[in-house]
């Protein structure tokens, strides 16, 4: 097993190589935490008592990179988390692969700032979502499907949201969309909301199959 110093070294180096968050130990911050707390105390005991000591000196140089390492890898994963945590208070997945106790902590509470944020200063952003809210997400009707025979409309409002019909193309994560949580599984024909169905699709998610003309009804 190496020693800490060499073990943050390589936790540094799969930190930089991985394009999300690399599998760290759980107790990644504690331990990391103890060892520089234990390195510091023993350079200012050695320097104390003998301040022109080579031990008390490499002891302090081996503090300082080890901050260093240390901080390299802590920046690079808030500065992930906090990328992350961007696409999904825009409506992105909530997942975070790898996230350790104290980063799924900050991400949950940054993502709640953002949407809070985008909705007290630009509140205009939110209207296609609030209206979409109340438009269910429901299984494409026989026709669409090839199977069966188109049935008459129901009478509806004439200003109800309209669907768009789209075939998930493979399966996906649980994408959150607004108020609603999809489940994508490929061959899956999905009626949504036009602003939805276009972010599936722009995604290549999901591919258009053809426009309802039929306002959606609750």
């Amino acid at each position: 097993m190496p020693d800490p110093y060499t073990q943050l070294l390589e936790w540094r180096r799969a930190e930089g190589a991985a394009r999300g968050l690399a599998k760290l130990p759980l107790e990644f911050y504690d331990t990391t935490r103890s060892f520089l707390a234990e390195v510091r105390k023993t350079f200012e005991a050695e320097l104390r008592a003998n301040p022109g000591g080579k031990k008390g000196d490499l002891a302090r140089q081996t503090h300082s990179r080890a901050s260093q390492v240390a901080r390299d890898i802590v920046e690079a994963r808030m500065s992930k988390v906090l990328s992350v945590a961007f696409q999904a208070s825009v409506g992105g997945s909530r997942d975070i692969p790898n996230a350790l106790p104290e980063e799924r902590a900050l991400f949950d509470r940054v993502v709640d700032v953002l949407r809070g944020h985008r909705t007290a200063v630009a509140p205009f952003l939110e209207s296609t979502a609030v209206a979409g809210a109340s438009a269910p997400i429901v299984a494409a009707p026989p026709e669409v499907l090839g199977t069966g025979h188109p049935t008459s409309a129901p009478s509806t409002p004439p200003d109800a949201p309209r669907l768009a019909y789209v075939r998930v193309l493979k399966d996906g994560p649980t994408v959150e969309m607004g108020k609603e949580t999809l489940e994508l599984r490929a061959e899956d024909v999905l009626a949504l909301p036009e602003e939805r169905a276009n972010l599936l699709v722009k995604s290549g998610l999901a591919e258009r199959i053809r426009r309802d003309e039929r306002p959606v009804t609750t």
